[in-house]
Parts: C-alpha cells; structure tokens; sequence
C-alpha cells in the first residue's frame, strides 16, 4: 500500500519495517511490538487502513487535509495513518506517558517527517483552544474514560461547529453475550485469580492486590489486617484517592467503604481508568446530544479484511435496521456533529 506524503510516494510496509528494525525498538512498549507488528506485511496493514478510512467516510468524507485530534491515541498507529492518509495535522492526545513515548520513537524512526504531534493530558481536560479541530477521533477509548461526560464537554469545546465526533468502541452493553463476557473480564481484574486469557485478557496482578500494594507502599506501618480491609473498602478508587482514602482513615479511624459489586466496571488503580466498561449505544448518543451535537448510531460487525463480512456490516449497519442489529453487533461506532 503506497501513501504519498510531502509529495514523495511511499510503500507503507517498508515504512513500518524501518520502525520495527530501528536499533531504538528497545523503546517500544512491549505491547506495540505484539499488536501492530504486522504492520510490516500488507493484509494487517491494509486493514488498519480501511477501518480509520471507514470510520471518516461515515463521518465527513476523506481524511486529506483536516486536523484531526485522537483522544485515547495509545502508540499513535491511528494518528500515523491519518498524517500517511494526507491529514493536515493529527494530534495524539494520552494519559499514558509509556505509550506516548513509543509513539515519538515510531516517529523518530520514520524516513519521512509526518504532522503528528502527540500530547500527554487527560481526556476530561484537552489543552486545546476552543474550535482547534476540524475531527476528534476515539478508538476502543471511550470505555476506559472514567469522566465520560466532562470528555464529551470537551469534545464540544475544542470541535469547530459542524466538527465531527467518532466514536468506536467493541464494549456493545446491548449485545449480551458481550455483556456476559465482560462481566467476567471485570471480576478477573478485580479479584482474579490471575490468568493468561480471560477472553483475550492477561491478570497478573488482581486490582484488589495492586490497591493493596499502593496501601502498603504510603502506609507502611499499618497491619495485614488494615491492609485487607482498606484494599477491598477501595474499589472503584485510583492511587491519589486510595491515599486519601486512607490518610482519613490514619487520621480519624473512618473506614473507606467503597466495596466491589459484581457486575460494576472495576478502575485500574495504577492508571485510573476503566477496565472495559460497557455502553448502551443508544443511550450514549443521547447523552452526546446533550452536549451540543446531532448523533447517529450504526451497528459494526467488523469487516476491516473486506470480503464477505465486510458487505454484510454494510448492510446490518443500516440506519434503520439498528435499533435491531445493535443487539447483535460486537461493536458500534457513533458519529456525532456538533451543532
């Protein structure tokens, strides 16, 4: 697949070999070697390519020449596609600084410069002037943001008007046998036990250990017994708040009382963020809606490879049929505009 950037033509596996033979591979997050390796090759390649095309041809036509922010950009393969595509600029927005700084040696080991500029911040708080952009992407994003509602403000903000919103996530609340399935995921990462698959998902160390860990760390003179409880009355908390939690508890014997309940998305106390939760699709774009933005949902089935898979997304994606379709899909992707 040949991309033309800066008026020079450019086979994109060769691009993407460069990156994965850089001598400075020793800087990627393991988990990029695993996940976008094939990239190399030009079915895994072309596939990443016709799911972002896809997403903005839903959305507002093409990519070429729009300013585009990717809220959730993980290693930035999203971000570097839309610049490889003919984006003016794709800006790559973090909360995660490892991942942000394999996206700037992936650019680094580029042989062409690309308008990419990556940015770590938190999704509920964008460092962007009002009308910066023209497309805000988020991908497999929105279920790991903790502060849905302050994003989607922020999303209004920083949109120009009749600037779009795509969102596109796998985690379908409206489809049970998704729902069951993360339900699982959700109890693996807070109570284990620790394992190498739990529908794709590796555990080593259950949430409820990792809050105890932090406990132990900022509170080294508290008991096994303090430990347990103040690690399991701190579901649902993240580091700062762990903390807090527990200096009141020092200082004025009131015990935290956030306890787990199945069947609620459990937070990664290192990072703060959601693990996997789950949207109901139509009622999530009624909350978009609320926030200055006219929403459509389409069911999505997959169909990246092409083929068969892909003609019958096209078709069970229809407008009308998804309020039907929804309840089958193992994702969906809203596009949103703002008003």
């Amino acid at each position: 697949m040949r991309f033309t950037v800066a008026g020079q033509v450019v086979e994109g596996t060769e691009l993407f070999r460069r990156v994965f033979e850089d001598r400075a591979v020793e800087r990627y997050h393991p988990n990029f070697v695993k996940f976008y390796g094939g990239l190399t090759r030009p079915g895994p390649l072309a596939a990443h390519v016709r799911h972002v095309r896809s997403l903005f041809r839903l959305a507002c036509g093409e990519v070429a020449g729009q300013t585009i922010l990717d809220v959730g950009c993980g290693y930035g393969v999203s971000a570097i596609l839309l610049a490889l595509l003919g984006a003016g600029e794709a800006h790559g927005v973090d909360c995660q600084a490892r991942a942000l700084e394999t996206l700037r040696g992936v650019l680094e080991a580029l042989p062409v410069p690309l308008p990419v500029y990556p940015a770590l911040a938190d999704a509920a708080e964008l460092p962007y002037a009002d009308g910066r952009f023209d497309a805000l992407l988020a991908v497999e994003a929105l279920s790991h943001f903790r502060r849905v509602d302050d994003f989607l403000a922020e999303a209004a903000r920083v949109l120009r008007p009749q600037g779009v919103l795509i969102i596109s996530d796998a985690n379908n609340g409206a489809n049970w046998r998704r729902a069951y399935r993360t339900h699982r995921i959700w109890e693996a990462f807070e109570n284990g036990p620790p394992t190498d698959n739990c529908y794709g998902h590796v555990v080593r160390r259950t949430f409820l250990q990792r809050r105890r860990e932090i406990i132990a760390e900022a509170f080294p003179g508290l008991s096994e017994e303090e430990l347990d409880f103040l690690s399991r009355g701190t579901s649902g908390l993240w580091r700062p708040e762990i903390v807090e939690a527990v200096r009141r508890y020092v200082e004025t014997g009131e015990r935290p009382q956030r306890f787990y309940r199945r069947g609620t998305c459990p937070v990664d106390p290192t990072i703060g963020h959601y693990a996997e939760n789950l949207f109901q699709p139509l009622a999530l774009r009624r909350r978009i809606e609320n926030h200055g933005f006219r929403a459509r949902v389409f069911s999505h089935f997959g169909g990246a490879r092409g083929g068969v898979v892909a003609r019958l997304n096209r078709i069970l994606s229809w407008q009308p049929l998804t309020p039907l379709s929804i309840r089958l899909a193992r994702g969906f992707i809203i596009v949103a505009r703002r008003l």
